[in-house]
């Protein structure tokens, strides 16, 4: 596995001639935990998206262990982006497409092998033993289709962590998700970081659902950064009002913090 540092310089995205994402100075060093968040249309996902190397912006460099993923070749970033797992909203994923659990993961070996070779039984060791890590083993042959959204989303964690990446990005992994498997995918998230210490870069629109080894945040508004910082400073600052466009107050319950919604607290 190789290390996940990424460095974003002068990004700007554009599409339909407006800017949706304008990045000075983004820089994330190795090993960090970093959660995105912002309202709707704050440039996420699309911040997301150029870190992988799935959107080449219209300026500036995005830079994945110094190199730069607009300038490399097809090939070179195909190889590259073996050692990015990356998780997209649920809805970006084909749940009709006839496959098992145990063949979705194995996507995730097939997609660090070289081209036409197979699957071998060290691979196989490989994607059975992040399915039995991820709870799944009595799921292994039942259709993904089949599966609750949360078995779902284990299995696409799963299915990354086979391909031993160096970085893991995911995109909302909790949504539409109900409050008992929201609390399990963070844990599993959680879990991952403390034993693996790879980068992480986790989108959320909720502030309690990024798990206590995320210690930094980064709050987008309109396609730029806001805020970026420590966890309680970024939560405690203006920005956050600015960027939600409503009055904040953030309750620490359990480890885990809450943004709530001063008006709405007032009214009820």
């Amino acid at each position: 596995m190789i290390g996940g540092g990424l460095n974003l310089s002068g990004i700007e995205v554009k599409r339909s001639g407006r800017t949706i994402l304008n990045i000075d100075n983004l820089q994330i060093p190795s090993g960090a935990f970093v959660g995105i968040i912002g309202a709707n249309g704050a440039g996420k996902t699309t911040l997301l998206k150029v870190c992988c190397g799935l959107i080449k912006p219209n300026q500036g460099t995005a830079k994945f262990e110094d190199r730069d993923l607009a300038e490399l070749s097809s090939w070179a970033k195909c190889n590259l982006r073996k050692h990015i797992g990356y998780i997209p909203q649920a809805a970006e994923y084909n749940a009709e497409l006839p496959f098992t659990l145990s063949e979705v993961v194995a996507m995730g070996r097939t997609s660090v092998k070289s081209l036409l070779s197979h699957l071998n039984d060290e691979d196989y060791v490989i994607v059975d033993a992040w399915i039995d890590k991820l709870g799944l083993s009595d799921r292994r042959n039942q259709t993904f289709r089949s599966l609750s959204g949360g078995e779902q989303q284990k299995a696409l964690i799963a299915r990354a962590m086979a391909q031993d990446p160096g970085i893991l990005m995911l995109d909302e992994p909790c949504a539409n998700l109900d409050f008992n498997w929201k609390y399990q995918i963070t844990e599993i998230i959680d879990e991952l970081y403390r034993q693996t210490k790879m980068t992480i870069l986790m989108v959320s629109h909720e502030t309690s659902l990024l798990p206590p080894g995320c210690k930094r945040i980064v709050l987008l508004h309109e396609g730029s950064i806001l805020a970026d910082g420590s966890v309680d400073d970024v939560l405690a600052s203006e920005a956050l009002e600015k960027a939600y466009q409503c009055r904040i107050e953030t309750l620490n319950i359990g480890g885990r913090k809450y943004a709530i919604n001063k008006e709405q607290m007032q009214d009820s």
